[in-house]
C-alpha cells in the first residue's frame, strides 16, 4: 500500500505477536508479556523501544501512560495482510457449510440456514445475499442534498425502472459548498453516467478514478466516487438476503449507542445493507476475502454523529459471477476486530464459492 511505513524484521515480528495476543486476550499487551509469553528473544527494554517506533508509525496505540499497547486499525490491517494464505477451511467446516446450502436453489428463505451456520461457527453477524444484475442504460440522474452529508440520488433506466439511493458526500467538501457547487456535482454525475449501462459506467468510472488519484479537482473526484457507488448499488434487483446473529452485536466493543443503532438499522434495511457491502467488497473473478477494520468501515459504522467504532471488523467476499453474469452477491461476517482471521478468511471464501455454485450457475 502506498504511504505504508517500512518496518524492520524485528518490528514486523513484534507487531505480529502483539496483534495475535490481542486477538486472544483482548487486553493491552505489555512489553514484558511479549518477551516472556510469546518467546521473543529480545529484552523488554528493546521491545519497548520498538513499540514506541510502531506507535509513531500509527500501528499501535497506548490507552494511557501506564498501560500496555493495543494494535491500531492500521496495525491490525497490516497483520491481516501478512497472514499466510490458507487453501481451505477444515473439512468439518466445509461439510457444515455444504449441508446448510444443500437446499439452496433461489430465494432468501433457502439461504437462512447458511447464514445461521456461519454465524454460529464464527460467533459474528453473518450476511448472505444474491441479487439479479440490472442491465439497463441510465437515462436520467437527479441529486438532492439533504441534512448533514446525506444526499438522495434517483437513477432512471431506459426500461422505466427507478432506483433511489441514499449516499454520503464528503463532509469536508460540503463545509465550503453552496447550491451552485451541489448543482455542479449533479451535472458532473450526469455527464459521467447518463447514456451508459451500469457495467459501462462502472468500468469508465474506475478508470477515471485511477487517473484522478492525485485529486487536484476534489469535486471531480467526489463525482467519480459517488458515480461508481451508484452504479454498483443500482445493479441489484430483486434482492435475496439473510442476516443471522444480530444478538451478538450486544457484546461487540462498539464506540457508543449511536454506532450500534446505525448498524442495527442497516441490518433491517436489506437493500441498503447489500449496497454498502458492494461498496466495501470489490468484485473479482475468483472469490477473495476482503477485510475491513475500524475507519475503513465508515459506510457501515458511521452514524449521523459521524463516529466510527474502531473495535469492529468485516470479513467479506463477493460471489464470483455465473456464466451468464446476471447475478451477484456476497458472504460477509461482521463482528469484533478480534476475529480469528486465519480461520475466518478461508471459511468466508469457501462459503462464497459454495453459494455461487448453487445460485449463479
Amino acid at each position: 500500500m502506498s504511504g505504508e511505513p517500512t518496518l524492520s524484521d524485528r518490528q514486523e515480528r513484534i507487531l505480529h505477536a502483539l496483534c495475535r495476543e490481542y486477538i486472544v486476550s483482548g487486553r493491552p499487551i505489555a512489553s514484558s508479556s511479549l518477551s516472556r509469553m510469546l518467546g521473543l528473544r529480545w529484552s523488554s527494554a528493546t521491545i519497548r523501544a520498538e513499540l514506541v517506533a510502531l506507535e509513531l508509525c500509527g500501528l499501535v496505540v497506548q490507552p494511557h501512560h501506564s498501560a500496555g499497547r493495543l494494535p491500531s486499525a492500521a496495525g491490525l490491517d497490516r497483520y491481516i495482510r501478512g497472514l499466510p494464505v490458507a487453501a481451505a477451511p477444515p473439512p468439518t467446516l466445509q461439510r457444515a457449510v455444504d449441508r446448510s446450502l444443500a437446499e439452496v436453489v433461489h430465494g432468501s428463505e433457502d439461504m437462512r440456514a447458511a447464514a445461521r451456520v456461519l454465524s454460529e461457527l464464527v460467533g459474528c453477524v453473518a450476511v448472505t445475499f444474491v441479487g439479479e444484475a440490472r442491465r439497463g442504460e441510465m437515462r436520467r440522474l437527479d441529486l438532492l442534498a439533504m441534512q448533514g452529508s446525506s444526499a438522495l440520488v434517483t437513477l432512471t433506466l431506459d426500461d422505466g425502472s427507478v432506483s433511489t439511493q441514499l449516499v454520503r458526500l464528503d463532509s469536508r467538501l460540503l463545509e465550503r459548498a453552496d447550491a451552485a457547487a451541489i448543482g455542479g456535482l449533479e451535472a458532473r454525475l450526469r455527464e459521467l453516467c447518463v447514456g451508459k449501462t451500469l457495467d459501462e459506467a462502472r468500468r469508465f468510472l474506475r478508470r477515471r478514478l485511477a487517473e484522478e488519484e492525485a485529486r487536484f479537482d476534489r469535486w471531480l473526484g467526489e463525482s467519480l466516487r459517488v458515480g461508481l457507488w451508484l452504479c454498483t448499488a443500482a445493479s441489484l434487483d430483486p434482492l435475496w438476503l439473510q442476516v443471522a446473529g444480530q444478538r451478538m452485536l450486544a457484546h461487540a466493543p462498539l464506540a457508543g449507542g449511536d454506532a450500534l443503532a446505525h448498524i442495527l438499522g442497516l441490518l433491517e434495511d436489506y437493500h441498503q445493507l447489500a449496497e454498502v457491502l458492494c461498496q466495501l467488497l470489490p468484485a473479482a473473478e475468483t472469490p477473495r476475502a476482503e477485510v475491513r477494520v475500524g475507519g475503513s468501515l465508515a459506510p457501515l459504522l458511521v452514524g449521523e454523529g459521524g463516529g466510527v467504532s474502531p473495535g469492529m471488523s468485516l470479513v467479506g467476499c463477493r460471489l464470483p459471477a455465473g456464466a451468464d453474469r446476471e447475478r451477484t452477491g456476497a458472504v460477509a461476517l461482521i463482528g469484533p476486530d478480534r476475529m480469528d482471521y486465519e480461520a475466518v478468511i478461508p471459511l468466508v471464501e469457501y462459503a462464497a464459492q459454495a453459494l455461487a455454485s448453487r445460485t449463479c450457475a
